[in-house]
């Protein structure tokens, strides 16, 4: 019998000011209940790290289907919108794995291992006098 393959995202996003913690917070608690009950979705974790906020997710789908359901859901939608005006920096790997039971040590690894990092443009200030 053949072992099923998964599709696995780790995602690592730095908060960009104090000022938007909260509504990250809550767009990022919306975005883990419809990834959690996305069909297809076999693990789900969140962790949040210190000294400046940093957060990490962990989602393991059972195919590429699966995970595109859930990125073109509108709460996902919504919260790639506002990345802009909530994150300072952003890296994100997907890999394959033998089962769902993948970790945070393996992970992280895989996120050091991969070169998509994110850096919005920083906020656009008035220069009106």
């Amino acid at each position: 019998m053949e072992t099923p393959g998964y599709i696995c995202t780790v995602t690592r996003l730095r908060v960009r000011n104090p000022l938007v913690l909260p509504l990250f917070l809550f767009w990022s608690f919306r975005a883990a209940w419809v990834a959690w009950r996305t069909p297809g979705n076999r693990r789900m974790r969140l962790l949040g790290l210190p000294p400046f906020p940093v957060f990490l997710t962990l989602t393991v789908w059972d195919s590429r289907e699966a995970l595109n359901a859930f990125v073109r859901s509108p709460t996902h939608r919504y919260c790639m919108q506002k990345m802009q005006d909530w994150a300072a920096r952003g890296s994100f790997v997907t890999f394959t794995a033998e089962t769902r039971r993948v970790g945070w040590v393996r992970g992280i690894r895989k996120l050091g291992e991969s070169a998509s990092v994110w850096t919005p443009p920083a906020p656009q200030r008035s220069t009106a006098a």
